[in-house]
């Protein structure tokens, strides 16, 4: 952790101290960090209040304020039930609440790279192979009485527009509830109303990755090598991948192949959940 935190506060690392948190969201924004990595340390990605960094032992450091906890411990339960994700080596706190998340390096590269020159039995194949991963992720047993990230803390949601967390939820009923709490307070009640009528409370509960983007996969020979960031990920319903599947922004065709990709289509949820979300937040 002290390594990181080397070239990741030491320039600045003061005046974030001193400064309350919306200062210091500026401090770092403003501030070049990649000027500042360790020598042998490869930039993958970088953004305001985080950075993912390439060590020189093939270790994949992933760190910065906005990170939760919950990441690894879903990056723990995709690993324990034999889906391709790193291997995770530590995950730590300090007093900056900056999260620290140390795991293997997965090797080729991210699918949003290749999508665009594939052909389309390419795209199927991969397709295919995603469809695979979902499938057995959906075959695990979930926790009782519980809708939630892995970390038992509740809802994490990203949306286009924005992240929220929800409470902890014992059963499809309660998350209904949770949805509807985010509707805006002026929307009609008529509308309310018929969005709540729409949401049904007997889907199975799933583990769910919530962000299954080209650039979260990793490929090599025409493979899935791995799945990345599971900062979203939980026990959602039955229809919560395809929304988010649907939701988050991909390149070119991607979504054109979610009748491959996905067993069911759900499209009543669907279609609920994107009215639902033009009056949400």
């Amino acid at each position: 952790m002290d390594r990181l935190l080397a070239y990741l506060w030491t320039p600045f690392q003061r005046a974030v101290a001193e400064a309350d948190s919306s200062d210091a969201d500026e401090i770092i924004g403003q501030s070049r960090l990649s000027k500042h990595l360790a020598p042998g340390t490869v930039l993958i990605h970088e953004s305001p209040m985080r950075r993912v960094v390439l060590e020189p032992n093939n270790t994949v450091v992933k760190a910065g304020r906005h990170l939760v906890l919950a990441e690894a411990d879903a990056i723990k339960v995709a690993s324990d039930a034999g889906l391709p994700v790193p291997r995770l080596h530590s995950v730590s706190t300090n007093e900056h609440r900056v999260v620290e998340i140390r795991m293997d390096y997965i090797p080729g590269q991210s699918l949003d790279k290749l999508w665009p020159t594939m052909s389309a039995d390419e795209k199927k194949s991969v397709a295919s192979q995603l469809r695979e991963i979902i499938e057995q992720m959906r075959a695990m047993e979930p926790p009782p009485n519980y809708i939630g990230c892995c970390g038992g803390t509740g809802i994490r949601e990203t949306t286009v527009h924005s992240r929220d967390e929800g409470p902890v939820c014992k059963d499809e009923t309660e998350f209904n509830n949770y949805l509807v709490s985010s509707l805006f307070k002026q929307i009609p009640t008529v509308l309310r109303t018929s969005f709540r009528n729409h949401l049904r409370t007997d889907h199975r509960i799933v583990f769910s990755h919530g962000d299954l983007t080209p650039r979260n996969i990793m490929m090599q020979d025409g493979k899935i090598s791995g799945v990345v960031d599971w900062e979203d990920a939980g026990w959602y319903p039955e229809y919560w991948e395809l929304i988010k599947f649907i939701e988050r922004p991909a390149v070119g065709d991607w979504k054109e192949y979610a009748e491959v990709i996905f067993s069911t289509l759900y499209p009543t949820e669907l279609v609920t959940y994107v009215g639902m979300s033009k009056w949400r937040f």
